[in-house]
């Protein structure tokens, strides 16, 4: 082989190795998924806790039952109510920052048995260290951390994820630039909220919106109750400027001041 050919055949084989590297590590980039938490949550038939996690595009959520103490520990971080003496999490979390480890991430990987199994990520005098650990010790940690959570990609593929774009309803309608969508009765077991008590905002204008977000649940408009995506329609058309939304985000209510688009 002459030594053109040489080097041709060496940039070829070099680049089907840099491709065959580069779809590698978009594979393992899909192999996780960052998660937030929703919520904690009751359920209603088994009467225990559990947290909702769901992705980032609010497209799936993954229930995890949790123990009662794992859900007040993190329902209290992020609902900011701080114990009067550190709990069993807020002692773990000093003891880590005293030491000077590094709280990397939480990464929920597999189901066994009925059990979800989960790992901490820490980096210590710099070695990375990856700890078993419960999904509910890890979530209450990741929340006092401020540090992300990642699930399998598989797990929110399994009958135990919920898929939020099947179980969207056919009443949607654009109203200010925001895809609005009716509360189905799924939707609003999800969301633990009676159903037609509210309307979901399924997607923002492009550049988002300044006060509603996408997952939010508007229940009110100036103090009346939205029952469908025509109710908040008739509503918002009825608002001249600046009005008041009482809104449930992650769990929680908030009222919110909000700028209706001129007409």
């Amino acid at each position: 082989m002459t030594p053109a050919r040489r080097d041709r055949w060496a940039r070829l084989v070099g680049s089907v190795l840099l491709a065959a590297l580069a779809a590698c590590g978009s594979a393992r980039k899909k192999e996780e998924v960052e998660v937030e938490v929703l919520r904690v949550a009751l359920d209603e038939t088994s009467r225990s806790p559990v947290v909702l996690l769901q992705d980032k595009e609010h497209r799936v959520a993954l229930p995890i039952w949790v123990g009662l103490a794992e859900a007040q520990s993190i329902a209290m971080q992020l609902e900011g109510i701080q114990a009067p003496r550190p709990l069993t999490h807020d002692l773990m979390k000093n003891v880590l920052d005293s030491v000077g480890v590094e709280f990397r991430r939480v990464f929920i990987h597999e189901l066994r048995e009925g059990t979800y199994l989960a790992r901490i990520e820490l980096r210590s005098n710099g070695n990375d260290v990856a700890i078993d650990s419960r999904p509910s010790d890890g979530i209450a940690l990741a929340v006092r951390f401020k540090k992300p959570i990642f699930v399998a990609a598989a797990l929110l593929e399994q009958d135990q994820a919920v898929d939020l774009r099947t179980i969207r309803g056919a009443d949607t309608m654009i109203v200010d630039g925001m895809t609005i969508q009716a509360l189905t009765g799924e939707l609003a077991e999800y969301f633990d909220l009676p159903a037609g008590s509210g309307v979901l905002v399924a997607d923002v204008p492009p550049g988002g919106s300044p006060t509603l977000r996408r997952g939010d649940v508007i229940l009110a408009i100036d103090g009346s109750p939205v029952r469908d995506p025509e109710d908040f329609r008739r509503k918002m058309g009825a608002v001249s400027g600046r009005t008041s939304l009482e809104v449930q985000r992650a769990g929680g209510r908030v009222r919110l001041a909000y700028e209706s688009a001129p007409r």
